[in-house]
């Protein structure tokens, strides 16, 4: 099956999912609509009824009457309207199954429809083109007219952004290679993490591009009242995901293709950083983000790697990393991160102290103010009295530039990986 071909299942695959989507959605209007109309046929027998009971006030009864027929008739007509756009849907449903189907059939050198079996059948067809093209890198990233690389200057990205990189040299298509850049707000953020994500897309000659949302991490902290959590990670949806999306439709105005674009979109998740994380697929459809202007996949190029094998590509190719890591605390993304467990937390208010930084006051004081523990199990006030306590004990907190790689691969690794940036330099 030639890329065209595949392009295109996926394509109808993509119509598929979103005409149920909307068939769905349409089924939950109408009975919404048919809830609404049961209750408001209620209120209108009691309003009948308070009618024929007090003559007195008549007046007021029979206009409370005419709100309840009018209600009434309103809750028919978004019923009606509903059950209409259910039955299309329904017929657009079947409608791209069955072109899907018959494109299936072709292929395989059959005729007549081959309608898959719904859902189920789109994800197995879905799962073994995506597949396919998993075992060719190079002609996955040759066949995508843009290639996003979402970086969070952290250690799996800076891999990710750098076998991106190796594939599209080999295909012979850098040129769409474009760094994106997440910006969450310096208040939330390490020191530096904004320069380092320009300076590992500058070490290739990319492009670089940041996003900012128009409200920062505590900014909507505030607003919500509420921290994030491992169920409603906001801080990567809202803050992250969303902006990066925004791009997308600039991107490709900025391709200007009279067909749909395949925009290659690249996280830096790994399965063995959590078991939300194993669930993801390494190639999948972004069903949210794609339209009939563009095709977006979402692929995790890492998505296999241990946190050893990520430390052994940044020291084979001498990649830049935040000095962060040598403190080994394992994630660069929020100072206080919302996954961080207790003792990640306490070296990171101590590393503030270290860097003179008012981070840990921001955030106690935030907590305080919206009244919300920032996890379940303990507040960052408890965190905070736990660090002073190991300071008072321990003495300020200190590391050594390439600790990092000395925690997973050994001092020779280290000494092998400073020498190489040394002679760099």
């Amino acid at each position: 099956m030639d890329i065209t071909t595949r392009l295109h299942l996926l394509e109808l695959i993509r119509l598929g999912e979103a005409a149920d989507a909307a068939h769905r959605s349409a089924g939950n209007a109408v009975r919404k609509a048919t809830a609404e109309r049961r209750r408001a046929l209620a209120e209108l027998r009691r309003r009948r009824r308070q009618l024929d009971d007090d003559a007195a006030e008549r007046t007021d009864t029979e206009r409370a009457l005419r709100d309840a027929e009018d209600a009434v008739e309103q809750c028919e007509r978004r019923r009606s309207a509903g059950a209409a756009k259910w039955q299309r849907t329904f017929t657009g449903t079947r409608r791209a199954d069955a072109r899907l189907g018959e494109q299936v059939a072709c292929r395989a050198g059959r005729h007549g429809s081959a309608e898959p079996r719904r859902r189920a059948g789109r994800a197995r067809l879905a799962a073994d083109i995506l597949g396919e093209f998993l075992a060719m890198p190079l002609e996955l990233v040759e066949t995508a007219h843009a290639i996003l690389v979402q970086s969070s200057a952290g250690k799996d990205s800076v891999v990710m952004l750098h076998r991106v990189v190796q594939w599209a040299k080999a295909a012979g298509c850098l040129d769409k290679v474009v760094v994106v850049h997440a910006d969450i707000g310096e208040e939330a953020e390490w020191p530096g993490v904004r320069e380092l994500a320009q300076q590992q897309a500058e070490r290739y000659g990319l492009r670089f591009v940041v996003v900012k949302a128009d409200i920062g991490f505590l900014g909507m902290v505030e607003r919500r009242g509420l921290w994030p959590d491992a169920q409603n990670r906001l801080c990567t949806s809202t803050l992250k995901r969303d902006e990066a999306a925004k791009f997308f439709t600039q991107i490709v105005d900025e391709l200007g293709l009279s067909e749909q674009a395949v925009i290659l979109n690249c996280l830096g998740i790994r399965a063995a950083e959590s078991p939300s994380r194993r669930k993801k697929h390494e190639l999948a459809i972004d069903h949210r983000a794609s339209n009939g202007r563009r095709l977006v996949l979402t692929w995790h190029p890492v998505f296999h790697l241990s946190e050893t094998e990520i430390w052994q590509e940044i020291t084979d190719a001498a990649l830049a990393y935040h000095p962060v890591y040598d403190t080994l605390i394992p994630r660069l993304s929020c100072i206080f991160c919302v996954l961080a467990g207790f003792d990640v937390l306490v070296r990171a208010v101590r590393l503030c102290w270290v860097l003179g930084l008012p981070t840990p006051q921001t955030y106690l004081d935030l907590e305080s103010r919206i009244g919300h523990r920032f996890k379940d199990k303990f507040s960052l006030a408890e965190v905070v009295e736990e660090a002073a306590r190991r300071e008072q004990a321990e003495g300020p907190l200190i590391w050594r530039r390439g600790d990092a790689i000395r925690h997973y691969l050994g001092d020779d690794a280290a000494t092998a990986y400073l020498t190489h940036l040394a002679l760099a330099a």
